[in-house]
């Protein structure tokens, strides 16, 4: 019998075969990203960072601003133009950071989050992800 990987908010233990537990697809994006966090003394945090994937249910986040693990935290995301004119669309959420990562794959920093996109800009952005073929 091979080992899996689980993967859990706590913790991942790493085996032989790797058990993918994501909702729905990831779409590879660098974006700009803005988003807030109130600390446990009540003090609102900011900071900046740039999306390395996301998905309907959540987003990666590579910055050097860690929200703590179990922070609720809005975020603003800066999506690249889908056609040569125009402005480029505004992808708003807030959610729960899942995994922080102070250098993590490829040296990385960053963290994950689950987060409630509202559902006019999500759902048409993805669906053009979609069509384009960007699925990772």
């Amino acid at each position: 019998m091979q080992p899996i990987t689980t993967h859990t908010r706590q913790a991942t233990t790493t085996h032989t075969r790797t058990a993918e537990l994501r909702r729905g697809n990831r779409y590879q994006l660098n974006a700009p990203v803005s988003f807030l966090w109130a600390a446990q003394n009540g003090a609102l945090n900011s900071g900046q960072g740039i999306t390395r994937d996301i998905n309907t249910a959540g987003v990666y986040v590579l910055t050097d601003a860690f929200p703590p693990l179990g922070a609720r935290v809005q975020m603003d995301i800066l999506l690249p133009r889908l056609k040569d004119s125009g402005l480029g669309m505004r992808l708003n959420g807030e959610g729960v950071v899942i995994r922080v990562e102070s250098r993590g794959v490829n040296n990385e920093a960053g963290f994950a989050a689950e987060v409630q996109f509202y559902p006019e800009s999500s759902e048409m952005f993805l669906s053009h992800l979609k069509c384009a073929g960007q699925v990772v």
